[in-house]
């Protein structure tokens, strides 16, 4: 069977020991990250949490299995997963050309973006995470001197914090 790329988000307390226990559950099933980032979901000067973004590739058995031990940890509070292709899975990425090379994504790309490369500034780019990814590629093939990509949380539940596995394709 094939492996596919997932996006896992993993809600959970803001305390040491915490991103360690989630990437235990992935290094001790042999699983590697493709990116890692945490980001803090309090808004003010509470202790919301923190969030947790893997991005992956395995099985869909062997993601089934890395979910349910993510859930089973006393630090994570939730768990959302999704497929990379997900367009509902969205990022943002800025990425910086030289002055003298124009912006042009992808025509297949469904995506936004706004600066003016041809000045010398940024372009912010944001969109379903897979047409990001082509835009960055395509940037980087271009000359691009500098890129960073982030993928966004997924939107906040209204209601107490389920765990939901989402399997929406392309």
């Amino acid at each position: 069977m094939d492996d596919e790329r997932w996006v896992v988000f993993a809600r959970g307390a803001n305390r040491p020991g915490t991103v360690a226990a989630v990437t235990a559950v992935f290094s001790t099933r042999g699983v590697s990250f493709d990116s890692l980032s945490t980001s803090p979901l309090s808004t003010g000067d509470d202790d919301g949490g923190g969030l947790v973004t893997v991005t992956f590739r395995t099985t869909d058995r062997r993601r089934r299995e890395l979910v349910r031990a993510v859930e089973r940890l006393a630090a994570v509070s939730g768990v959302v997963v999704r497929r990379s292709a997900d367009l509902g899975v969205r990022a943002a990425a800025a990425v910086h050309l030289p002055r003298d090379v124009p912006f042009r994504p992808p025509p297949q790309a469904g995506v936004s973006w706004s600066g003016r490369a041809e000045l010398g500034e940024p372009v912010l780019v944001e969109g379903p995470l897979v047409d990001v990814e082509l835009v960055v590629a395509a940037a980087r093939a271009a000359g691009a001197t500098s890129t960073a990509l982030v993928i966004e949380p997924p939107p906040a539940p209204s209601g107490p914090e389920p765990v939901a596995v989402v399997n929406a394709d392309r």
